[in-house]
């Protein structure tokens, strides 16, 4: 059961990343895409989009959470284990 726990943990911790990139990526994106009609025109204005935080995507700080918790409890068991053999 720990080693199960140990790699959903690993998984939710990736999964996390992942959706942190990809909302990222999105973001300067859609920043270049905004800007480069200006800047090839020279007149005209775009709005500049901040890039997101870590926490501002729910399921990122959910996963990332979950995650480390289920790492800490995984931990846990295996070193339970191995001090009972």
């Amino acid at each position: 059961m720990e080693k199960i726990s140990f790699v959903t943990g690993i998984g939710l911790i990736a999964l996390s990343g992942i959706l942190f990139t990809i909302e990222r990526f999105i973001t300067v994106f859609q920043n270049a895409s905004e800007s480069f009609p200006v800047k090839l025109n020279g007149n005209g204005s775009y709005s500049s989009q901040p890039m997101p935080g870590i926490f501002d995507n729910f399921f990122v700080g959910l996963f990332l959470v979950l995650g480390i918790v289920l790492l800490v409890f995984a931990g846990i068991k295996i070193l339970k284990t191995q001090g009972d053999k």
